[in-house]
């Protein structure tokens, strides 16, 4: 996995950006290649992962999947994890001039979650305040529906098939100089085959 997979990447995001800082959520299908997913995904099998707690936060968050979080050193130690994560900030990046916040978002926490067929995926939460600017969530594997809600009762605002090679873009302060305008949105459970997400985040 090389440097030439930014400039894909480059020219797939700057209408998503946009998007996302119109509307606060915004998903672009195909952004990754196949074999690109391929080869994270073998690398990821390596790896050991573990059950996301049932319920989390103030508001009771229900998620229901394992995950493995990369930070700091973690994401350098890892070849594909962390040419991926280079790959989607120079795609970010490239846009810089045209969004306020974009130049100074530099993720340095990747957390890969895993979702078995029926599973309940993750009701309706935002990201955490302190996730600066953006967050990245790409699908490596399988397909669920990613819903912006209005409310947390979770009503639909937007939905998008958020499939293998996909992206979706999330809001987060200070993008395009908003203070906190983070989406409500919610996960469902893929229907047929596992699911692999990808997200990036600023901590």
């Amino acid at each position: 996995m090389t440097r030439p997979h930014a400039g894909l990447l480059a020219r797939a995001l700057g209408p998503v950006l946009h998007r996302t800082v119109r509307d606060g959520a915004a998903h672009e299908a195909g952004v990754l290649p196949q074999a690109l997913c391929r080869e994270v995904l073998d690398e990821l099998a390596a790896e050991t992962f573990v059950g996301l707690s049932p319920v989390e936060g103030r508001y009771g968050v229900r998620q229901e999947g394992e995950h493995r979080v990369f930070a700091g050193g973690d994401i350098r130690t890892h070849r594909g994890v962390h040419a991926l994560v280079d790959a989607v900030v120079a795609g970010v990046r490239a846009h810089a001039d045209e969004i306020e916040g974009l130049d100074a978002w530099c993720p340095d926490e990747v957390a890969v979650q895993r979702y078995e067929p029926g599973s309940a995926g993750i009701s309706t939460h935002r990201d955490g305040r302190r996730h600066r600017h953006l967050v990245a969530i790409l699908t490596l594997e399988g397909s669920a529906l990613l819903r912006q809600c209005s409310d947390r009762e979770g009503t639909t605002l937007r939905a998008w098939e958020a499939d293998a090679g996909s992206l979706v873009l999330l809001r987060g302060p200070g993008l395009a100089g908003t203070d906190d305008e983070r989406p409500l949105h919610a996960v469902d459970g893929p229907r047929e085959h596992r699911r692999t997400s990808f997200t990036l985040r600023a901590t």
